[in-house]
């Protein structure tokens, strides 16, 4: 019976040829199949397909030669340049959710897109996307991960096969270790345009509202997270048609807006409003509107193609605000700034970005100041 043939990973045609020869000087025999007409948008992407009774082996060449690491300078030489988006995922439905709103984001700006899984165990290790592999009864920590990872991109492959998911250039990683530090430890190896996560539903915890995994990760990385909670009714880019920046009017939030219009701006018909809350006992002034209104105008010159508005909202509770504004105009995603704090202040005084994450079910975006 001839042996099943799988692919190991879809690199650059650079990286493609590295890998192969790689393997052969092991004795590892491999293919490449060119996928750039099946990705749709231009892209250079070649299969690296092998024998499935070879895998076990290719996965501890790649392990032992330490391929591809985004921390070696001689990687970026021959990478094709193109943004990158990191996809943290525990293997729930909403990270499937979260890898739906990624790629879609990917397609239509042209990015890539690197899963990531941090599971425990004593070793850290990456590697590259690869299909299936068997795992018998004696499996540790990393055979658990990898076969985990292994049936999650299977079923990634089932969504973009039914058009469910756009067709892009992904692979995946698995590290071991703490979570929030693995996670913050590869933004930085890998250098990200953007970090997505997925999390669970509303909660009335407070341990969950101190404690919570996502709200940690935002505090700790460097680059924006976009939050896609497990009830988002986003599937398309096409269901995004409202979008609420929540300001201070800070100057951070004029280059956290262009972030957020580098991201955004592939969506068609997108609304954005500027979302001030006036939570005092005084009503806002005329100075702050001025303020504010100043923005908006500043942002339809720089950005004319953009339907920009804003509204001021008094009201002595924030958070509540915000819900009740996000209920009633059908807000898809809401954005914010928000500075890094101390563990202290994470535990003590909780953000807003956490009392958001806890409470409510809309999508979220995230800049770091």
């Amino acid at each position: 019976m001839k042996d099943k043939l799988i692919t190991l990973a879809i690199h650059t045609t650079g990286k493609a040829h590295i890998l192969q020869q790689t393997l052969s000087r092991k004795g590892i025999k491999s293919t490449l199949v060119d996928l750039s007409n099946t990705q749709g948008n231009g892209s250079d992407a070649i299969a690296v397909r092998i024998d499935q009774v070879d895998l076990p082996r290719a996965l501890a060449v790649i392990e032992g030669e330490r391929l591809f690491r985004y921390d070696d300078k001689e990687i970026y030489k021959i990478d094709d340049g193109r943004k990158r988006i990191l996809v943290a995922v525990d293997f729930s439905d909403y990270s499937i959710k979260a890898c739906r709103a990624a790629f879609a984001i990917a397609y239509r700006m042209n990015a890539k897109v690197k899963i990531l899984h941090v599971y425990k165990m004593r070793y850290p290790i990456t590697f590259p996307f690869a299909d299936q592999i068997d795992t018998g009864p004696n499996t540790d920590m990393l055979d658990i991960a990898r076969k985990q990872m292994i049936d999650f991109c299977y079923e990634i492959e089932k969504k973009i096969s039914e058009k469910e998911f756009p067709s892009v250039n992904y692979s995946y990683s698995l590290r071991e270790g703490s979570v929030e530090d693995e996670i913050n430890s590869f933004v930085e190896e890998y250098k990200p345009f953007m970090l997505v996560v997925g999390r669970k539903g509303i909660t009335n915890s407070q341990q969950h509202l101190v404690g919570n995994v996502t709200a940690d990760i935002i505090e700790m990385t460097s680059v924006p997270v976009m939050v896609i909670p497990e009830n988002s009714p986003i599937k398309t880019a096409e269901d995004v048609k409202h979008i609420a920046y929540l300001t201070n009017l800070q100057k951070s939030d004029l280059d956290s807006f262009d972030n957020l219009v580098n991201i955004l701006s592939p969506y068609p018909n997108l609304i954005i409003t500027l979302l001030h809350i006036n939570a005092s006992d005084k009503k806002e002034d005329k100075w702050t509107e001025t303020e504010l209104r100043g923005m908006k105008v500043y942002f339809n010159d720089k950005y004319p193609s953009l339907n920009i508005k804003y509204e001021i909202i008094d009201s002595p509770d924030m958070l509540h605000a915000v819900e009740d504004y996000v209920k009633e105009k059908d807000v898809d995603i809401l954005t914010m700034s928000s500075r890094r704090r101390g563990l202290f202040g994470r535990i003590f005084n909780p953000s807003i970005t956490r009392k958001v994450l806890s409470d409510s079910d809309v999508a979220l975006i995230v800049f770091r100041e």
